[in-house]
């Protein structure tokens, strides 16, 4: 899928939860994220959907999560940049090793040394920008690791990093691990993110709150006064 069809169903979706919800949000809104408050990956939703959906069921408490810190991409890039672990000793090379032997071919990459010299310089280069500048978009920090590589030019390589909202506004990462991992090996205090899919009772929250003050949440939701999904509702006290 192309970067434009993405977007046509980004505004499909946006058009339908204009008519069904009180507060929708801007799918194309970035939020600011702590890369503490996110603790599991999920592969569980699709991605070429569109961003800013909205969906019921059990999605958010029972899927294909795994503990973020603990995937083979987090573990590696903190071997090489935390313990200078060269990239060819790294659990991520060893799986691309034997991926490609099973395959032919490990994000596009049909031989190992195409992966160390484009992937893994890629992920240096990101690395010492994001330590040297800060956080910048994807799609201005200059940095592309293959232009000649489908995989590496899909549509979800040209947008910040995708989390999912559960029902009770717990934040799981699903699109963007390198970048998300590495602000978080840099310990920088927050990160931008798309939401591709809220849980529908979450976003029955949203809808809860809109046009609410600070001062007026219920007691049981004003620990969610913080919540960075929550900013674009709840006006400012005083």
């Amino acid at each position: 899928m192309d970067l434009s069809t993405f977007q046509q169903y980004t505004a499909w979706h946006d058009k339908i939860n204009r008519r069904q919800y009180d507060a929708p949000a801007d799918p194309w809104k970035l939020i600011e994220i702590s890369p503490t408050a996110v603790t599991y990956f999920t592969n569980e939703l699709r991605l070429n959907w569109g961003v800013g959906r909205v969906q019921g069921g059990d999605w958010d408490v029972d899927g294909d999560h795994h503990p973020m810190r603990e995937t083979t991409l987090y573990r590696s890039l903190a071997q090489h940049f935390k313990k200078d672990v060269p990239w060819e000793r790294t659990e991520l090379y060893e799986h691309a090793a034997r991926q490609i032997r099973s395959s032919g071919q490990f994000r596009g990459y049909e031989s190992l040394n195409a992966f160390r010299e484009r992937r893994c310089e890629y992920i240096d280069c990101l690395y010492e920008s994001i330590r040297k500048e800060g956080y910048r978009p994807n799609e201005d920090d200059g940095h592309r690791p293959a232009d000649d590589n489908a995989f590496e030019n899909a549509y979800a390589n040209h947008l910040e990093p995708l989390v999912v909202i559960g029902r009770t506004g717990e934040l799981m990462l699903t699109e963007g691990s390198h970048r998300f991992t590495i602000v978080d090996l840099l310990e920088l205090d927050s990160i931008p993110v798309y939401v591709l899919c809220r849980h529908v009772e979450w976003q029955r929250v949203r809808d809860r709150l809109a046009g609410c003050s600070l001062d007026e949440l219920p007691d049981h939701l004003a620990p969610l006064r913080s919540h960075p999904d929550l900013t674009d509702l709840t006006p400012p006290t005083g």
